[in-house]
């Protein structure tokens, strides 16, 4: 309890205008979007399409900032000494930033939305017809009968994205988000050369695994199958070195 009343006290004003300047630049894109389109109303795809865009842009800025009482050794040390366990505290953290990223974000979006489009509605001839968060299940995938899968494994990368954020914000003390946008870009710059190297130069591209390796996907749903576990893997794996990385600062 004492957590959430000095996260809210301390942060209550930056929050809002956070929001508010989240809900103007929405307001403001989707109005060039429709001039650009003769005023004609968004349909499905272009409100899952910007929803996506916002809350992924957004969240990323917003997770990958958590932490702020590390930024600074003063603050690190009265941050250190608030009277609630470590776990209690990293749960915190990430229910209040990555909850409000999957919660608040969308909400809003969706209201800025339909705001959005009454108002362009006034000077246009076209009628608005509003859109529900339901409405996404119509989006087709093409792959209904992979559709478990695919679901899982978009849902899990775009956790991953976050769960990097909130990781890197743990580990780093300054300009957290920037350097954990570096390591990755390095890192996938490493990976991606060595994929290359073990695919073209020792021709591992011209394997044909057999349908018994099972650590090996060979068709689309044990693809499918297979990144989604990884992706989670993965979640649960930076989870861990964020609650160790700030387990090391009580130190």
């Amino acid at each position: 309890m004492l957590l959430w009343k000095q996260h809210f006290i301390q942060n209550n004003q930056l929050l809002l205008l956070a929001a508010v300047a989240y809900v103007g630049v929405i307001f403001f894109v989707l109005s060039i979007a429709h001039l650009g389109n003769r005023l004609r109303p968004h349909n499905l795809e272009i409100f899952g399409g910007f929803m996506l865009g916002f809350v992924g842009i957004a969240g990323i800025l917003y997770v990958g900032h958590s932490f702020p009482a590390l930024r600074s050794k003063e603050r690190t040390i009265n941050y250190l000494m608030v009277p609630a366990s470590l776990p209690e505290k990293f749960l915190f953290e990430f229910i209040s930033r990555v909850g409000i990223v999957f919660v608040v974000l969308p909400f809003l979006f969706w209201i800025t939305f339909h705001l959005q489009g009454y108002f362009v509605a006034l000077f246009s001839e076209h009628a608005f017809q509003p859109i529900g968060f339901n409405a996404l299940s119509e989006i087709d995938l093409q792959a209904v009968d992979k559709i478990g899968w695919i679901s899982t494994m978009i849902i899990s990368g775009i956790m991953l994205g976050f769960t990097l954020a909130f990781t890197g914000s743990a580990m780093f003390t300054k300009q957290p988000l920037v350097k954990t946008l570096f390591s990755l870009a390095i890192i996938m710059m490493f990976y991606s050369g060595f994929a290359y190297i073990a695919v073209e130069q020792f021709g591992v591209g011209k394997y044909n695994p057999t349908d018994s390796m099972w650590l090996i996907p060979t068709n689309e749903v044990s693809a499918f199958s297979f990144f989604s576990v990884a992706l989670i893997l993965a979640n649960v794996a930076m989870l861990f070195v964020g609650y160790r990385k700030l387990k090391e600062r009580e130190v």
